[in-house]
């Protein structure tokens, strides 16, 4: 098997992140034809095991992690892999200080590059602190599930999603909604990111309240399912992705009563929701995703 990618991350295997030329390596991964399991998240575990498999380890390192998991759990001896190091670093939005952890783990494990994978609003701030290429290409490497939208969805908001402690913000608008009855609302949580797309599809609209001014996976999980999305929070959020906020099919909105007016304009015309062209998200090819993302800064692309 030739192995050009190798992509290291803390979760199970993701068969839709699955692309050509991939290889998904980890702690809580299983041995499979695209997949390694790791003894420990070290690069010294990770060459071993690739060469027990026979595969090569000259290749490029695309190293998932975030602010949490650099302290509690980083990804050691990034120096001594022989080939192209990025990281792809996510939740920068809360956490202790995120950027000094993300700067002092670039300082003791060096990366070529630097793609956040949802912070884009935070871009300058980290390219900043870090003397490395930093951009942001979203969605990255991720996947999402799609779903067929229905012929005639139910003129109802739809928010899918925690209300735990960790979103409050969240936690009161749906309360404040449920409450004011003042539009169709309906609140509901799944299991599994296919059974949100589902449920997705299933509505005219979807409510996507941010935690802390990021780029959240359900923008896109939204718009894989095939539905417009009103995001509550300020555009500033896509920093320089300037083409997500303009799409036809999100809409934003800043306050409870902006939003509920929204909605009721939207419902009032069902017609128009239901012509407005969801594409698909923007999904980046890894090749190209990886030339972008490793060019120096006043290149556009290199020849890896």
């Amino acid at each position: 098997m030739t192995v050009p990618v190798c992509l290291v991350h803390y979760g199970p295997y993701q068969p839709l992140w699955q692309q050509p030329g991939l290889l998904q390596a980890g702690p809580q991964l299983p041995d499979g034809s695209h997949s390694l399991q790791l003894s420990q998240p070290t690069i010294q575990a990770l060459r071993a095991g690739l060469k027990h498999r026979g595969w090569p380890s000259r290749s490029v390192l695309l190293h998932y992690s975030d602010p949490f998991l650099m302290r509690a759990c980083p990804l050691q001896g990034v120096r001594q892999w022989p080939g192209p190091r990025l990281l792809a670093c996510g939740d920068l939005h809360h956490g202790p200080a995120p950027l000094d952890t993300l700067a002092a783990y670039q300082g003791s494990e060096p990366h070529d590059a630097v793609v956040l994978t949802f912070n884009p609003a935070l871009l300058e701030q980290v390219q900043a602190r870090l003397n490395v290429p930093v951009r942001c290409l979203a969605p990255s490497f991720f996947r999402y599930p799609a779903a067929q939208r229905t012929a005639s969805p139910e003129r109802v908001l739809l928010h899918v999603g925690s209300l735990g402690p960790h979103h409050p913000k969240r936690r009161e608008l749906v309360e404040a909604l449920q409450a004011r009855c003042r539009i169709p609302f309906r609140h509901a949580t799944t299991t599994s990111a296919e059974g949100a797309a589902e449920l997705y599809a299933r509505h005219a609209l979807v409510l996507n309240v941010p935690l802390n001014h990021d780029l959240n996976h359900r923008v896109f999980e939204v718009m894989a399912a095939g539905t417009a999305q009103v995001v509550v929070a300020d555009p500033s959020l896509v920093g320089p992705l300037q083409h997500l906020a303009e799409r036809p099919d999100v809409f934003w909105a800043s306050s409870i009563e902006q939003l509920e007016a929204l909605v009721q304009e939207l419902f009032a015309s069902p017609g128009h929701l239901r012509n407005i062209q969801v594409e698909p998200p923007p999904y980046w090819e890894l090749t190209r995703l990886l030339k972008t993302a490793l060019a120096p800064d006043s290149i556009k692309a290199i020849q890896l």
